[in-house]
């Protein structure tokens, strides 16, 4: 038994896939490579001490290691196992009629031949049938001197060769047959499992979009009377001024409580696995932050035609969220900056999101629990995202790259 790995190191990637229409062809003309040339390179082993030199197997295994090259750097296989066939018979008839022709033992080697040749393909077996007798006149011609004896060793290969063709071809027929039977429970199941995922899939992002909904409409009303309430409170305790600043710090706790509440109902809404989605949430949300200062903020974004439905993972774009606006943050209120600048770009997998400034971060300090910059790389780590921060003279960027949802 080959090992799976090895037949695959052969394969280019795009054949590795038991779904190519290819793969089953491809992989026997592997693993029937493989043994054979492995077999050519023993064979003349026990017969060296022997004439005639058996140099032409070795020259037949080093055609089958070429078949084998081709298929995985160039993905052709034919053109070199023509040339080996060819080959095989030339020497396969070379030594024959050097042993003793027609009545040499060699000839029957043309049978593994015609066996090898079934295995690849049922056509290149049954056109070998014929390249076999063709063989066994040749030999038979080739020797001047004629006999009885010779002339029943030419009709029983001739016989033998259509019985064992025959045999090959209906073995060969029903093995194909089983396979593709096989294959087509495959896709059954394939098509069930794939009908099954989608019907989850619909269900899930239904229930996704209940339960922000419905999560939106009890979580707001309640934070929205909180505040209210706080700031009747606020009101009603002027003569207290040792009271107001606790107050103070309930409202904006509230506030702060809702527009986490809000990020994170975005988030479990299934169309923020959109790159578009995210964009847009980020861009609305960094219009909206550097209006409070005097930055000018501005976007670009890019998408690679072809990956217009490609999703991140579930709930990726809840910490890409909170990477970016702790980042923003810090531009605002530390790095001094006066323009920035957001830019997405999507590719075949994995999306690119950035954001470039003309300002100076600080360093981050280790000693600090709430370092902003500790956060975002332990946040990025967690979830598998690449974050890299890019400082110079210009300005600082920051580049988080996520990767897509396997398909």
């Amino acid at each position: 038994m080959i090992p799976e790995k090895l037949i695959h190191y052969f394969l280019k990637p795009a054949m590795r896939n038991q779904l190519h229409p290819q793969y089953d062809q491809v992989r026997t003309v592997v693993s029937g490579t493989i043994v054979a040339t492995a077999l050519l390179l023993i064979l003349p082993i026990p017969l060296f001490f022997f004439p005639p030199p058996l140099i032409g197997y070795y020259g037949i295994a080093f055609l089958g290691i070429c078949t084998l090259l081709c298929l995985k750097f160039y993905g052709i296989y034919w053109q070199p196992l023509i040339l080996g066939l060819l080959t095989s018979y030339f020497v396969i008839i070379t030594d024959t009629l050097e042993t003793g022709a027609i009545n040499s033992p060699a000839v029957t080697t043309l049978y593994l031949l015609l066996l090898t040749g079934f295995w690849f393909n049922r056509k290149v077996g049954l056109l070998m049938i014929g390249m076999n007798i063709l063989a066994i006149l040749i030999i038979y011609y080739k020797v001047p001197e004629v006999s009885d004896q010779s002339i029943y060793a030419v009709v029983s290969h001739i016989v033998l060769t259509i019985f064992f063709g025959t045999f090959f071809w209906f073995v060969q027929e029903q093995h194909d047959a089983a396979r593709m039977q096989i294959r087509e429970q495959q896709h059954i199941r394939i098509d069930l499992l794939n009908k099954a995922v989608k019907d989850r899939t619909r269900q899930l992002s239904t229930m996704r979009q209940n339960l922000a909904s419905d999560f939106h409409d009890e979580t707001g009303n309640m934070l929205s009377a909180i505040t209210r309430q706080a700031a009747m409170l606020k009101l009603k305790l002027k003569g207290n001024p040792e009271i107001i600043p606790v107050v103070d710090n309930i409202i904006a706790n509230s506030d702060q409580l809702y527009a986490s509440s809000r990020d994170f109902l975005w988030s479990v809404n299934n169309n923020s696995d959109d790159p578009q989605e995210l964009f847009a949430y980020l861009t609305s949300f960094g219009q909206v932050f550097y209006n409070q200062f005097d930055v000018a903020f501005s976007v670009n974004s890019s998408v690679n035609s072809g990956n217009e439905a490609a999703q991140l993972e579930p709930f990726a774009s809840r910490h890409i969220i909170f990477i970016f606006k702790e980042a923003m943050t810090n531009v605002a209120k530390h790095a001094g900056a006066t323009e920035v600048v957001l830019e997405m770009a999507v590719f075949p997998k994995h999306i690119s999101i950035a954001l470039q400034d003309d300002g100076q971060w600080k360093a981050p300090d280790t000693k600090s629990k709430h370092n902003g910059l500790v956060n975002m790389q332990k946040r990025s780590k967690d979830n598998g995202f690449k974050l890299n921060v890019y400082g110079s003279q210009a300005g600082t960027r920051l580049q988080l790259d996520a990767p897509f949802m396997i398909q």
